[in-house]
C-alpha cells in the first residue's frame, strides 16, 4: 500500500474512532455526532468529505496532528510521530530474532537507545509545547496554517458538487502524556491519563479563535504514542455555538500550576549514556539521567504560589491540574485554610506550611506519598 494510501487509512480511523467515542459519551457528544455523521471517504484538501444520506449536504474536514513533544524548527514537527516511526521499524527489525529467543546484543541495546530518547523528549518537552503545535497546525507564524486554506477548501468541493450545502471544519489528532499531573475538578482529583488533556486556557483561546471560521471541530485524543482515541468531542461551531458546545462536553478552560507549563523542568541537553544486563527472564537498564539540576529553592517557592492559586480556584468550583509539589502542598493545607474569607495568599499557605507540627507534616507526606504510589514525597 502506498504512502498516501495509508495516510488516509490513518486519518478516516482516527476520524472513525472519535466518532465511536464521542456516541458513548452521550448527550451534546452523541448528537453531534448524529449531525456530522455520513458517508465518508478520502478527499484531497481537505482531508475527508462527509456526505449526509440526503447527499445534500458535505461536510469537509482537514486532519492534523498536535504533539506534546516537538521540534524547535521552524517546521514545529512531531517529535513523537517520528520516535513512533523509528520505533515501529526496529521492531520489524528485531521481532524474527525474538521470536526465535535469539536477540542479539545489538538489540538490547537499540532498545536501550529507545528508552533513553524518549526519556530525554519527555524531560524536554511542557505542556505549552501542545499549544505551540496547535497554533502551528491552524495559524502558523508565516500564515500557512490551515485556517487560511479553508477557501481553498471550499472551492474544491464545489468542483464535485456546485449545489452542495458545503459545511468544513478540523478533525485535530492530540496526542499528549500528562501523567506526572493531577487533575482537580470540583471535589474530586486524580492523576491524568496517558492521552488525556485538560484543555488549556492556551488552548482553548486558540480553538475557539479558529471556531470562528468552521462549522465543526473533532477533538480526537490519543497517547503519545499510537493511534487509539482515547477520548473525543465534537463540537459544533455555527452561530456562536463553540463554547455551550464544548463545554456540555467537559472541555473547559483549565489552568495548569506548576513548573514544566511555560518551559521544561529537568531539561536533558544530552541523552543519557545507557547500561543493561540479560538474564534468563529479564533485562535490566541503567540510564544515565543527564537532568539540569533542580533548584529546591525555585520548587518550593512555586509550590507555595500554585498552592495558594489551587485553594482560590478550588473556592469557585473551577478545575485546575498542578504538579506533584504543588498538588502535595495544597492537599495538605487545604482543611487549615478552608475556612479563611478573602483570598488564599502565598503567604497564607507558607504560614500553614511553617506552624503545623513537623511530625503532623511528615505524617501528612507519608500518607499522601501511599495514597498515590508516589515515593518519599
Amino acid at each position: 500500500m502506498s504512502h498516501k494510501k495509508n495516510q488516509e487509512k490513518a486519518e478516516l480511523s482516527i476520524y472513525q474512532q472519535a466518532l465511536k467515542v464521542a456516541r458513548a459519551k452521550g448527550g451534546e457528544a452523541r448528537r453531534n455526532v448524529a449531525r456530522l455523521s455520513g458517508d465518508a471517504r478520502p478527499f484531497d484538501r481537505p482531508d475527508i468529505l462527509i456526505t449526509a444520506e440526503d447527499g445534500r449536504r458535505i461536510v469537509g474536514l482537514e486532519h492534523f496532528r498536535v504533539d506534546h513533544h516537538i521540534g524547535r524548527g521552524k517546521k514545529v514537527e512531531s517529535k513523537s510521530a517520528r520516535f513512533s516511526s523509528d520505533a515501529e521499524w526496529f521492531r520489524k527489525q528485531h521481532e524474527d530474532a525474538a521470536r526465535r529467543d535469539a536477540l542479539a546484543e545489538e538489540a538490547y541495546r537499540g532498545f536501550g537507545d529507545l528508552i533513553s530518547r524518549a526519556i530525554r523528549e519527555q524531560s524536554n518537552a511542557c505542556v505549552d509545547d501542545i499549544r505551540t503545535s496547535l497554533d502551528a497546525g491552524l495559524f502558523g507564524k508565516d500564515g500557512r496554517g490551515h485556517a487560511f486554506k479553508l477557501d481553498a477548501y471550499r472551492e474544491n468541493i464545489t468542483q464535485i458538487d456546485a449545489n452542495a450545502d458545503i459545511r468544513l471544519g478540523f478533525l485535530i489528532e492530540i496526542h499528549t502524556d500528562l501523567r506526572q499531573w493531577f487533575l482537580n475538578n470540583g471535589f474530586h482529583e486524580r492523576k491524568i491519563a496517558p492521552g488525556e488533556f485538560p484543555v488549556s486556557l492556551e488552548v482553548y483561546d486558540i480553538l475557539k479563535r479558529a471556531s470562528a471560521h468552521v462549522d465543526w471541530i473533532v477533538l480526537a485524543f490519543c497517547p503519545l504514542y499510537g493511534d487509539e482515541v482515547r477520548d473525543a468531542a465534537i463540537i459544533r461551531c455555527c452561530n456562536g455555538m463553540f463554547e455551550t458546545s464544548a463545554a456540555r462536553q467537559g472541555i473547559i478552560q483549565t489552568p495548569y500550576l506548576g513548573l514544566g507549563k511555560e518551559t521544561p523542568f529537568g531539561k536533558q541537553d544530552r541523552q543519557g549514556e545507557v547500561e543493561f544486563g540479560v538474564g534468563n527472564d529479564s533485562v535490566d537498564y541503567l540510564v544515565e539521567n543527564t537532568s539540569e539540576p533542580m533548584d529546591p529553592l525555585e520548587l518550593f517557592n512555586n509550590a507555595i504560589s500554585g498552592a495558594a492559586e489551587a485553594l482560590n480556584l478550588a473556592r469557585k468550583a473551577k478545575p485546575f491540574a498542578a504538579t506533584t509539589s504543588v498538588q502535595l502542598t495544597y492537599d495538605s493545607v487545604k482543611d487549615i485554610l478552608k475556612h479563611k474569607r478573602n483570598r488564599v495568599e502565598p503567604s497564607d499557605v507558607l504560614d500553614a506550611v511553617l506552624k503545623m507540627d513537623p511530625s503532623e507534616r511528615n505524617l501528612r507526606n507519608e500518607q499522601w506519598g501511599k495514597r498515590w504510589s508516589i515515593g518519599n514525597a
